[in-house]
């Protein structure tokens, strides 16, 4: 499917008001032609003895002051018809512009959440970014300063050369004679353009990436005081993006002179033909003076034209950018027949799974690219309500591992299973309504505390959420906020302690109340007194679910049932406290004290 007819689609909800658009241009058009005629009819038969047209003939008694005077009100009116509908079509035409670009944006969005976490992981956040809110413009533009400036100036060139031909074919043949040489020129400088345009936006979008990650990394930058080596990384970069952006435009004027020249042909040729057609009297002055005021007019598609070849070649680059990412392959995605998941042992819908919480991981292979394998071969179980604590070195597969179970990614080789059923069979948005997640980086919106709470059930009571804030030990907290639980909490929870989002992160847990229960080191960025209310609150939440954590307290490690140890990317050991203390083995050096958690 052509780029063209991809952007159509964000337009299809907009056809009757497309009608409409262009039945007001096509109306304007037709006012447009109009308005040199009473002027002309003011020369020949006012001002001179034509006789006036037939259409005319009843008002011949007029004097020459009241047909001068209904000429002039003529013209005004023409003027201003055709203003207000001119005005009436493009207030139309950027209303469906902008519902285009809004559908864009929103097709985009929900794409990027669709996406999985493979893909962001190997994509940068800026050029997402840049995308979704920049490139997205170019739908607009193809739109508004696209196809409707080509149609309105197609169809003003069409009215034109029909009213000129009838005045004088020669002239208009001169007239017309640029146009092959105006066709060419946009051809050949609008493939330079569009090559120039794509080089440019994506040396933009690596320095919206760069401000991104500089954002972001800003407490290492300022404490290992590398503030002047990033300005400097940043500067060659803003320099290369500034010399892209300089070719781009030194090719548009380029294009622009070669533009200027070619009319500058056109309008020496006119002259040169209109002159000899005057001094022949083929001409009434009337006539004359209609075919000049289109030739004046006839310029004007054909500059719009031009200035059509340069918009949409930067704009073509900018929504290939668009209609690439929408193109981006879903590698996790609900299978053909995938089945409906629903908590319990008994369903009532059919070929639906009812969820107990039982995991397996039955040889399980992943990496994140074909040459780094980072799971290899990993089979164990975790019956329905068992819990089960992740151990190992840095970087052995522990948070990957915990990633398979929602399905961010899925593996390359090898089977998850739920209650005996693959993953992958399953209906994605159920599975990960049976699972509750709490990172070790705890997440808040900028909302109120009770909003932030219920993100995962809207419809939960406020008994509800605040029962959930008291499992979480939260509640006292968040009553001592100016506003309770109707605080507002800005961006990164700047107000909250690390603790405290922990907690409303546990809270968010508890209401949602699945039989899965993922945690991937949710104490290690606490201290002391905020880590023993985090661990109290979810050792409650671990009643009566399935657990799987990262963990680095031996204190909880203890008290789960299984401690699965990672190490290269294998399952090294798995068992009990009991069994593997009494192991020469990984765990057991971890309790002797003889190497730390990671």
């Amino acid at each position: 499917m052509s780029l063209w007819r991809r952007i159509s689609q964000f337009y299809k909800p907009e056809s009757p008001r497309l009608a409409g658009v262009f039945l007001l241009l096509v109306a304007g058009i037709g006012a447009n032609l109009l308005k040199p005629w009473p002027v002309a009819l003011l020369i020949d038969s006012v001002l001179d003895s034509k006789p006036l047209p037939a259409w005319l003939h009843a008002a011949s008694g007029w004097t020459p002051a009241a047909s001068v005077f209904a000429l002039a009100v003529a013209a005004f009116c023409l003027y201003v018809l055709h203003g207000s509908i001119d005005a009436a079509q493009n207030y139309a035409a950027i209303g469906i512009g902008l519902r285009g670009l809004m559908r864009a944006r929103n097709a985009v969005f929900a794409c990027l959440q669709r996406l999985s976490m493979k893909f962001h992981h190997g994509t940068k956040t800026g050029d997402l970014i840049y995308r979704a809110s920049w490139d997205t413009y170019s739908v607009q533009t193809l739109f508004q300063q696209g196809a409707l400036t080509m149609l309105k100036a197609g169809l003003t060139l069409v009215g034109m050369t029909a009213f000129m031909l009838a005045l004088n074919w020669r002239l208009t043949l001169v007239a017309l004679a640029i146009v092959p040489l105006l066709v060419a020129a946009i051809r050949f400088f609008g493939r330079k353009m569009t090559e120039r345009g794509l080089a440019a936006q994506q040396a933009d979008s690596a320095v919206t990436t760069h401000v991104q990650q500089t954002v972001t990394a800003l407490p290492l930058i300022q404490s290992y005081t590398r503030e002047d080596y990033e300005l400097g990384q940043f500067s060659a970069q803003t320099e290369d993006a500034q010399q892209k952006r300089l070719k781009q435009h030194a090719w548009e004027l380029i294009y622009w002179l070669v533009i200027g020249g070619i009319f500058g042909l056109g309008a020496a040729l006119i002259i040169w033909v209109g002159g000899l057609e005057v001094l022949a009297g083929k001409l009434t002055k009337g006539d004359l003076f209609i075919f000049l005021s289109y030739l004046g007019q006839l310029y004007d598609p054909l500059n719009q034209l031009s200035h059509v070849g340069a918009t949409v070649s930067s704009a073509t680059a900018a929504a290939g950018r668009v209609l690439e990412l929408l193109d981006a392959p879903e590698d996790v995605k609900d299978a053909p027949n995938a089945r409906a998941v629903v908590r319990g042992s008994k369903s009532s819908i059919a070929g639906s799974l009812a969820v107990t919480g039982a995991i397996t991981f039955d040889d399980v292979h992943f990496g994140y690219s074909s040459d780094r394998e980072i799971l290899k071969g990993l089979t164990f179980e975790l019956k329905a309500g068992e819990s089960a604590a992740v151990i190992g070195p840095s970087g052995v597969g522990k948070t990957t591992l915990m990633n398979l179970l929602p399905r961010f990614y899925d593996p390359v080789s090898g089977t998850v299973r739920l209650d005996g059923a693959d993953l992958r069979q399953l209906k994605l948005r159920d599975l990960r309504s049976q699972i509750a997640v709490v990172l070790q980086e705890p997440i808040l919106l900028p909302t109120t505390i009770a909003e932030n709470i219920a993100y995962g059930r809207p419809n939960a009571s406020r008994e509800e959420i605040e029962n959930a804030a008291r499992s979480a030990n939260a509640d006292v907290f968040i009553r001592r906020l100016p506003q309770g639980y109707d605080t507002q909490v800005g961006d990164g929870a700047a107000r909250l302690s690390v603790g405290e989002r922990q907690r409303l992160n546990l809270a968010r847990a508890f209401l949602k109340d699945a039989p899965i229960l993922l945690l991937d080191e949710p104490t290690s960025a606490l201290d002391a007194e905020s880590e023993e209310l985090v661990v109290r609150s979810f050792h409650e939440l671990m009643k009566g679910r399935t657990v799987l954590m990262v963990a680095h307290r031996l204190s909880t490690i203890r008290r789960v049932d299984k401690i699965l140890v990672l190490n290269d990317g294998r399952l090294a050991e798995c068992g009990n406290h009991d069994e593997l203390s009494q192991r020469d083995g990984y765990y057991a050096r971890v309790t002797r004290g003889q190497i730390a958690l990671e």
